[in-house]
């Protein structure tokens, strides 16, 4: 069996962690700090019009009727309509066109692309391919925009990033990276249309633009798969073999291209392990789904249900003194008000024996807090050993 892990001391929530988050990157109502706290149901959101991190190089490909014209493209960082108007100022001043543009991000969060006479957009055919903005406004780019003076996209778009940069405010070391996620019937996680990410670097990249630190970037981490089950939601990103990192500069991408209108981050961490490399918990016993609902019964017709959470009593036998103060008492330390994050098998998760989303499935990876521990009982006169129990349960 894998050896137990603990996760604590966020590096990203520290008072001398320097953030910064591009224009119109959060909701009023449920600002981006909301996911440096420990709960995960209070969440990090962007405004109804959504947040775009448009790419830096890219280009549209138009004909006006006499060839293909590229127009390139600066990086946008902010709202639908400031993406829609910064557009619409590139194709008229640009002094490849001829005909008057005008972009707007529709009541029904589409993008309208109309001119002043019939013209092309060539998302297929243009020499600039997928080098096109075609996925942040809902275009496809299977077929061109042609025989007509405006065009509209196909899909809807709330926004197509949640986006955060770090300065730790000097170069510090952490082991893993941990996210919650939620997200409407339409959100996927991890796949071609929704990337969660976490890079560093020993220097700072573009405070707004995800492709310098894709190109450029010294560490690029994906995240984890989304467990299946609905009860646990963690996402954790880590180096090879699950390295310890030092770097100063860091920076939190969730990028999806959907057409959900409900995205939002209940936390993003940095984390630091304390772990042992020869002991593992004696027993997990009594672990299992907690359901404290009144149930359903002539007494209680219509109960609300609770949140289902995992609970897990961990007992340490006869640990080495030197190893249980490493590792179990920072635990203790940091409190019971402080979440934590907790593996049970964190090695064999890093060396891939095991995959995170199945663990966090079994309740064997959680978000969780310290409810109750034992003193410890130490036997010095015979060795240096420690007998003690945790209660963990998951915050959710």
């Amino acid at each position: 069996m894998g050896f137990t892990a603990f996760f604590i001391g966020d590096r990203l929530g520290a008072d001398d962690t320097g953030h910064t988050i591009g224009p119109f990157g959060e909701r009023p109502g449920a600002p981006f700090v909301n996911c440096l706290n420990d709960r995960p149901r209070v969440v990090w959101q962007t405004p109804p019009y959504g947040y775009f991190a448009l790419d830096s190089g890219q280009y549209l490909d138009v004909n006006e009727g006499g060839g293909e014209l590229r127009v390139k493209l600066s990086h946008f960082a902010g709202s639908g309509p400031g993406l829609a108007l910064d557009l619409e100022q590139t194709l008229n001043n640009t002094p490849l066109t001829s005909l008057s543009y005008t972009v707007t991000y529709t009541i029904d969060h589409r993008f309208k692309i109309e001119a002043s006479s019939t013209f092309s957009i060539l998302w297929s055919t243009g020499t600039d391919g997928t080098n096109q903005p075609y996925k942040w406004l809902g275009f496809s780019n299977s077929t061109d925009s042609s025989g007509a003076s405006s065009y509209s996209g196909i899909y809807r778009r709330y926004g197509t990033d949640h986006w955060a940069f770090f300065d730790l405010g000097s170069t510090l070391s952490a082991d893993v990276a941990a996210t919650i996620l939620d997200g409407g019937d339409s959100v996927s996680f991890n796949t071609s249309s929704s990337l969660v990410r976490m890079f560093a670097n020993a220097s700072p990249l573009s405070a707004t633009d995800v492709k310098d630190w894709v190109d450029n970037a010294a560490k690029t981490l994906t995240f984890t798969d989304r467990p299946g089950e609905d009860e646990n939601k963690i996402q954790v990103a880590y180096d090879s073999g699950g390295a310890s990192m030092s770097y100063r500069y860091w920076a939190f991408s969730w990028r999806y291209f959907d057409i959900d209108p409900f995205h939002a981050v209940g936390i993003v961490k940095l984390l630091q392990k304390k772990a042992s490399s020869t002991r593992q918990v004696a027993e997990v016993s009594n672990h299992g789904l907690v359901d404290e609902t009144a149930p359903i019964n002539v007494k209680s017709y219509y109960p609300s249900q609770g949140l289902i959470r995992w609970r897990t009593p961990l007992s340490f036998d006869n640990w080495l003194a030197s190893d249980f103060r490493s590792v179990v008492t920072p635990v203790v330390r940091e409190g019971k008000a402080t979440a934590l994050l907790w593996a049970l098998r964190w090695d064999e998760i890093t060396d891939s024996t095991r995959d995170a989303d199945d663990e966090a499935d079994k309740g064997f990876l959680l978000w969780c807090g310290l409810q109750d521990y034992s003193l410890d009982s130490f036997a010095g006169s015979a060795s240096a050993y420690i007998t003690a129990d945790l209660l963990l349960e998951q915050v959710r």
